[in-house]
Parts: C-alpha cells; sequence; structure tokens
C-alpha cells in the first residue's frame, strides 16, 4: 500500500534518528506514524527492531504479532503454503525470494527459505537466511528458535546457546525456557542448568507433565555432576508428578546400581499396559523393568523383558547391506595414498585424544583413567567431529563439484588445517580447564579415522574394544534416545559389530600404529600395566592418580557414569554367558571368524 509522502518523511527521520543513537525519539515518532496508520507493514516491522534494540523486548513481540495482520504479502505467502502441502519446495522458495524483492526481510519469505534450507540439509543456508531476517526482526520469535537448531547444525555450538538465551530474553516463557535447558544440556553445560529450571518451573503453570519433564533434567544434571542422592530425589518427584513418565523410571535404571523395591517394579508393570502410552514408551518402560528384573537374578524374566524391550522400539530403521557400502566406499576414499596428504601440525593449542568404538565398550573407564591425568581434561561425546566431517563434505561440493567419498584425496594442506582448526576452535566450549591434552569420546568417531589423521595430525585414537558377545549383549539391554538403529535386533548388533571390525582393520593396514586398541578384557585383568602403556602412547608420563580414577571428581555424562565411580572390577565380563541361550542370534550373526578372533577374551 503506497503512503503519502509525509508518512514516508516521517518514517525516514525515525530511520535518521536511530541511525544517530536516539532511539527513544525513533520510537516515539513511529509509534506515532502507526497510530494514524496501522496498516504499516514495513513501518510496524521497523519499530519492532527499535524496541528490541531498546530493549523493550516485551513490545517488540507484540508489534511482531500485530504486524502478521497487516501482512501485505499474506496472498503470497497462501501461494508458499499449497506450493509446501504439494511438496513443490523449489516453486515455494521462489515465490519466497520474490516477496523479499517486494519486502526485504519479510519474516515469513525467510521462514520459507530456512525451511527449504532444513529439508536440503543445508543449515549453512538456514543461517544466512535467518541471520537476514533477524536483522529486520529481531523480535520474531518464531525465527530465532529456528537459529538455535540451525547455528547447533552447523557447529556452532556456543552460538546456539548465546542464540537460546537471547530468545530466553526476548521472551522469557516456559517453551523458550525449555529450547535453552534442551540446548544446554545437549552441549553438558550444567553450570547454570538447574537455576534454569527454576525458572522454567515458575512459568510451567503447575503442569505436571511440564514440571515432570523439569525434574528429570534436574536428575540428569546431578547425576551428571556425581551427586547421586539428589538425582534419585528429582526422578522420584518427577514420577510422583507424572506415573506415566517411563524416562524417569529407565533415569534410574540407567544408573546402573539403583535398586528397585517391589512397588517400584509394580508401577512400571502398570505402564506396561496403560493402553493410550505410546509404544516407544512402554519400550522405555520396558527397558527399566528388565533392569529391575536383572537385581533379582532372574535373567530368563530379564531376557523376555529385554525382547518385549526392543520389539516394542518402533521406527528404527538399519539396513546391513546399505552398512557395508557405506564402509567400502570409505575405506576406498580413504586408502593408503589418500590418508599421506595431511594438515601440516598447529604450533600451539591442545592435543585431542580421541577414544571410539562401539558403545558400551568400556570407553568411559577409559577416559576416566585419561582424566585423573594432570595434564588430560575429559570432555564429553562431543558431536564436534561429525560437524567437521560435514563441512569438509561441503567443500568438497564447492571445490570439486563432488563430495567427500570422491574427493578425499584432493582437499588441500590448507583446506585439511582449517577443517582440524575448526575442530578445535568449535569444541572450546567443552573445554575450561586449558590442559594440553582433552578426550572427545564420541564412539562413532571410529568412521572417520582417515579424516582425523588428515586434519588433526597431533591427534591420539584409542579403539576401545571389548569382546563381541558381552559387547553385544550390553548394546541389547540398553536404551538407546538416538543414533544407534542396530541395537534393536541381536542380528544387526552382529553384523554391526562385524562391520566396526572390518573398518577397523581397514585403518590399521592403512594407518599401521596409528590407533591403539585397548581391549576392555586386558584393561580389567592387567589395569597398571594397561594404563602405563595407555598413558605412554598419548606422550605423558605415569600419574598413580590414573589408578585411582574413581575417586577423580568431574562431571561424566554417559550410561556409566556411575559404575567409573567404582574401582575397577570384572563384574561385566562374560555376562553374556548367563543369557547364552537367548543369545544365539547375535552369535549366529557374528559367525565363528570373528568369534575366534576373540577366543581370549570370550573365555575369561
Amino acid at each position: 500500500m503506497s503512503t503519502s509522502g509525509s508518512v514516508q518523511s516521517q518514517i525516514s527521520s525515525a530511520r535518521d534518528l536511530a541511525q544517530s543513537g536516539d532511539l527513544s525519539a525513533a520510537i516515539t515518532l513511529l509509534e506515532k506514524v502507526l497510530r494514524d496508520h496501522p496498516e504499516l507493514f514495513q513501518a510496524r516491522l521497523l519499530l519492532g527492531k527499535y524496541l528490541f534494540e531498546d530493549q523493550a523486548y516485551a513490545k517488540a513481540v507484540e508489534h511482531v504479532r500485530i504486524s502478521e495482520s497487516h501482512d501485505p504479502l499474506s496472498q503470497d505467502f497462501g501461494q508458499i503454503q499449497q506450493h509446501m502441502q504439494n511438496r513443490s519446495f523449489g516453486a515455494a522458495e521462489q515465490v519466497a525470494r520474490q516477496m523479499l524483492s517486494k519486502v526485504p526481510g519479510h519474516p515469513r519469505a525467510v521462514f520459507t527459505i530456512a525451511h527449504v534450507a532444513g529439508l536440503k540439509n543445508y543449515p549453512e543456508g538456514q543461517v544466512a537466511a535467518l541471520k537476514h531476517g533477524l536483522d529486520v526482526s529481531p523480535a520474531n520469535l518464531t525465527l530465532r528458535n529456528l537459529l538455535v537448531g540451525a547455528l547447533d547444525q552447523v557447529g556452532d555450538y556456543q552460538g546456539a546457546i548465546d542464540a537460546a538465551h537471547t530468545l530466553v530474553r526476548t521472551s522469557e516463557t516456559f517453551e523458550t525456557l525449555w529450547v535453552l535447558v534442551n540446548i544446554l544440556l545437549r552441549h553438558a553445560q550444567h553450570t547454570d542448568l538447574l537455576a534454569i529450571c527454576d525458572r522454567a518451573e515458575k512459568l510451567s503453570g503447575g503442569d505436571p507433565q511440564k514440571l515432570s519433564e523439569i525434574e528429570v533434567v534436574r536428575g540428569q544434571t546431578l547425576r551428571v555432576l556425581g551427586q547421586r542422592e539428589d538425582s534419585i530425589t528429582a526422578y522420584r518427584k518427577g514420577l510422583a508428578l507424572n506415573r506415566n513418565n517411563a524416562g524417569a523410571w529407565w533415569a534410574l535404571a540407567d544408573m546402573k546400581t539403583f535398586d528397585f523395591d517391589g512397588g517400584d517394579r509394580t508401577e512400571i508393570e502398570r505402564l506396561l499396559n496403560v493402553p493410550e502410552l505410546p509404544s516407544a514408551m512402554k519400550s522405555v518402560a520396558a527397558f527399566a523393568l528388565a533392569k529391575a528384573s536383572e537385581a533379582k537374578g532372574d535373567w530368563d524374566a530379564s531376557m523376555a523383558l529385554y525382547h518385549q524391550a526392543n520389539r516394542l522400539s518402533t521406527g528404527k530403521q538399519f539396513d546391513p547391506a546399505l552398512l557395508k557400502r557405506e564402509i567400502d566406499a570409505r575405506s576406498q576414499a580413504f586408502d593408503a595414498g589418500a590418508l599421506k596428504r595431511q594438515a601440516r601440525r598447529p604450533e600451539t593449542g591442545p592435543t585431542p585424544i580421541f577414544i571410539l568404538g562401539l558403545p558400551r565398550s568400556g570407553s568411559t573407564l577409559i577416559e576416566q583413567i585419561l582424566a585423573s591425568h594432570s595434564q588430560i581434561e575429559g570432555t564429553i561425546e562431543q558431536p564436534t567431529f561429525p560437524s567437521i566431517a560435514r563441512k569438509a563434505n561441503v567443500r568438497c561440493a564447492l571445490d570439486f563439484k563432488g563430495d567427500l567419498m570422491r574427493n578425499a584425496r584432493d582437499l588441500s594442506e590448507d583446506a585439511l588445517f582449517e577443517l582440524g582448526q575448526a575442530y578445535i576452535e568449535e569444541g572450546a566450549l567443552y573445554r575450561s580447564e586449558g590442559a594440553a591434552y582433552f578426550t572427545d569420546k564420541l564412539p562413532f568417531n571410529y568412521r572417520h579415522i582417515g579424516l582425523i589423521h588428515k586434519v588433526l595430525p597431533h591427534a591420539v585414537i584409542i579403539d576401545a574394544r571389548r569382546n563381541p558377545m558381552d559387547c553385544g549383549f550390553s548394546l541389547y539391554r540398553q536404551h538407546f534416545p538416538a543414533g544407534v538403529d542396530f541395537s534393536y535386533d541381536l542380528r544387526h548388533i552382529g553384523a554391526f559389530y562385524n562391520s566396526y571390525l572390518s573398518q577397523m582393520d581397514h585403518w590399521n593396514d592403512a594407518l599401521p600404529g596409528r590407533v591403539l586398541t585397548l581391549q576392555h578384557e586386558v584393561l580389567v585383568r592387567n589395569p597398571e600395566e594397561t594404563i602405563r602403556a595407555l598413558l605412554e602412547h598419548v606422550g605423558v608420563a605415569f600419574e598413580d592418580n590414573c589408578l585411582r580414577f574413581h575417586q577423580t571428581e568431574r562431571a561424566v555424562r554417559t550410561a556409566s557414569s556411575e559404575q567409573v565411580r567404582q574401582p575397577i572390577n570384572a563384574k561385566g565380563v562374560g555376562t553374556w554367558r548367563k543369557v547364552e541361550t537367548h543369545l544365539e542370534p547375535l552369535r549366529d550373526s557374528l559367525g565363528p571368524a570373528t568369534l575366534k578372533r576373540f577366543e581370549d577374551s570370550l573365555s575369561l
């Protein structure tokens, strides 16, 4: 809609006032314009921007809301919605870009472009679009919320946390605080998490389900910090608020050292018979009940429950043939020739220690031992290196119009160095001690050993390995929220274990001596000798504290957090024999060749 020259002159004057630093006068002038002309969409966006910059966040958010009812391009957005319903994403994006040519920074157009970029798995495009949109409409809560996830996906973890804080500062509600809680929890930023939970509780409206979830987060945080009894109390409170919170029961079971009483077991059994409870939640409850059954020593009953829990876990997709093709492609891409070109070694900065392998293989124990050394800081299962692998793939697409599997050998030393430095910088969020070394124990980084070798030539790599029957049994007994889809079927576990061995065999052939394989059973049987060899591989002197690792006070975030706070023991070695008849599918899937490789550890 056109406006008179006088109105346009006033809007221009408001811009001039804001640019000169007089936000108050600019806001007053725009408010006057909009009282007379409430339909002026861009003027209202501008007012919202100045109110945000003046920290009048509530008013800024309100003007964003009002502006939507005066959107001159509502019909265009209706076209976008139709295209999206028809899955014509390119057409939707084209309309959105036409909208931006009419109204720069139009929030709905920006949302569309960011959404389509997300569908294309192009988070860099999401970030660029959202930042442009937030320059125009910084109080738009939808765009701010999306920015948190997009920054997280591109590996800007500190940026994602900062964006979540800004979201809360713009509008503090239970929903925005919950975004902040989840991003802090994901990145193990526990310092302020309990206080933020307190703020979320005050804004929950007394909703029992919301309060129950807050208590579960409190319990997780307290558990990581080693406050076991307070953690249990929080979980119990969460269950008192919501009897159907299966996640709270699993959190207690996942402590490994928690003892369920008869009343607990009865309550979990009740959950399995709640008709409206989704099967995924019943799966979690069955995992918890199976753990409770273990404590009674009734292994047949426990296995029946584990079978039930794994069957109930829906939506898990695993294709052994697809995995084999992936390993073959990676081994071909990162052959001995491709692995010769590396980044130059950095002159300063910390040295990463990658502890990798399969989950449930003893990696947390290795990390706790290393983190007990004065020169080594223990971090978490960082998401950082998979983000670097994705960046390398994008770099190959831009530079060679290919991908990492086709162009790994073509990346220059400078490009490799930049990727390695990006890993160090993006992971700085998890380091606070300034130590010479730090651990990164994301298990599935074993897939990326070739790229780790190329971009971080100084990195230390440790393969945490456990005999396949104990490892497979432990995987089958563990509920994983995401990312371990193969663990819900014993045959799939065997196939995945074999694929892991195949990948590691390739790395050891192509990079002899580069990776230290640390067999869990050997560590348990000869701890001091093995720990001395481990520290020698890292390149640090032996320290007695590493033998007394269970006395080290630090946050431990994984399922083994309680176990590594106890002296080393062989309780988990050979557990599979107690249920040997139930594990025939695992044994058959592993096959005689794999079982023969682990004869010594299987006979312990």
